[in-house]
């Protein structure tokens, strides 16, 4: 469990956090999992993008989505 869950809780709250945290793990890793999934449908391309002129923009959405995406994925795991 990373820091930033109990980040600014006082001793209470964070006691609660790390119960609720430790109590859903299964959900936790059903939403890896989906994040994953669409890490990975993201990463796919159609040939034809790369005739827009706008193509490196979307590459640029693409990569930052992705990089969201991974992020969210590190706060789930333990």
């Amino acid at each position: 469990m990373k820091t930033i869950w109990t980040k600014g809780l006082d001793t209470e709250q964070q006691a609660r956090m790390k119960s609720a945290f430790k109590s859903s793990t299964e959900v936790r890793e059903r939403l890896s999992k989906i994040c994953q999934e669409k890490v990975a449908s993201a990463m796919s391309t159609n040939k034809n993008q790369y005739d827009g002129s706008s193509w490196p923009y979307e590459q640029a959405d693409a990569i930052g989505y992705r990089r969201a995406l991974e992020e969210i994925i590190s706060l789930l795991e333990k």
